[in-house]
């Protein structure tokens, strides 16, 4: 469960920001969130996954891959949904959420 500070760190930089669950696995569902790659930014749906899943520490999961970032992209269907997401591991699931989230962002500026 995000605690409250979490919460309100996740909310300011995500509106909707939620929990979702899905097979066993919390996710943090953020809608909306503002990747900024090549100096450019978008906005794409994002599941945060802060454990392990398929073999990497944690994971973030995209609406849609980026075009030239990220190398070998594969499609998972979490809550019912497509999702897309790169190869990119060794994020520890020991860091707090934001810290997690932002290893994972850094991957694709």
């Amino acid at each position: 469960m995000l605690s409250e500070n979490e919460h309100k760190i996740f909310s300011s930089i995500c509106s909707g920001a939620s929990l979702m669950s899905d097979a066993g696995i919390t996710y943090v569902y953020l809608p909306n969130l503002n990747i900024t790659t090549d100096g450019q930014t978008r906005s794409l749906d994002a599941l945060l996954c802060p454990v392990q899943h398929g073999g990497y520490t944690t994971r973030l999961f995209l609406a849609e891959p980026i075009p030239n970032k990220g190398q070998n992209w594969t499609i998972h269907v979490i809550l019912s949904r497509t999702w897309h997401t790169w190869s990119w591991n060794n994020v520890p699931a020991n860091l707090e959420l934001l810290q997690i989230l932002s290893a994972h962002l850094r991957a694709l500026r």
